[in-house]
């Protein structure tokens, strides 16, 4: 590998991080100056997905077993 390819490569991994980091940073400043939150899931500061140890409650259930009357509507 000659050393104009290496800088090159170089250069674009470092200017996609700079531009992605200058990206979410001015992504972040408009979610806290307009207080809008991009995200429909819960976050914790560092931004990891907040799991609900909660389940969720079945509205609808039918507590009789399934059977063959039961799918055809009968």
């Amino acid at each position: 590998m000659s050393l104009k390819s290496f800088l090159c490569t170089m250069a674009i991994f470092c200017g996609g991080y700079a531009s992605s980091t200058l990206l979410d940073g001015a992504l972040d400043a408009a979610e806290k100056y307009f207080h809008v939150q991009t995200s429909t899931y819960k976050t914790d500061s560092n931004g990891y997905i907040i799991c609900s140890p909660e389940k969720p409650k079945i509205i609808d259930a039918d507590p009789r077993p399934i059977t063959r009357g039961t799918l055809s509507g009968e």
